[in-house]
């Protein structure tokens, strides 16, 4: 069971930013509850299919674009109140309709977390 419920972890989501960019798609997460260090990403899945990690990189409010599998316990991603962070995701067509995603994360003193997003693309 996660130390943080999934409808806390739902708000980190920034609704509406999801839509297809490139060759993929993007999202905005934004953080509400209190500051954290992601220290390691684990997955993403769309509409049930998983997004090989290869292909996903995190957008840091600084601007840094970082590979998500380079993300680790000594190459964290701080995420303060009120940041933004953007997830890109490349190879992974996105059309109109309804989808639903999972971001399945590790952070500092929480441990694993899994950010449930669901969303409409028109």
């Amino acid at each position: 069971m996660p130390a943080i419920p999934p409808a806390i972890l739902k708000k980190l989501y920034v609704k509406g930013s999801l839509r297809a960019e490139g060759d993929g798609f993007v999202l905005s997460l934004q953080n509400p509850i209190a500051p954290g260090v992601i220290q390691g990403f684990k997955g993403l899945t769309l509409d049930g299919k998983t997004v090989p990690i290869e292909q996903v990189h995190i957008v840091q409010p600084d601007g840094q674009n970082v590979p998500a599998g380079t993300i680790s316990e000594q190459n964290p991603v701080h995420f303060p109140v009120g940041a933004t962070v953007t997830l890109r995701a490349s190879g992974v067509s996105l059309g109109p309709g309804d989808h639903q995603l999972g971001i399945r994360v590790v952070v500092k003193d929480v441990g694993p977390l899994e950010i449930p997003i669901t969303d409409k693309v028109e």
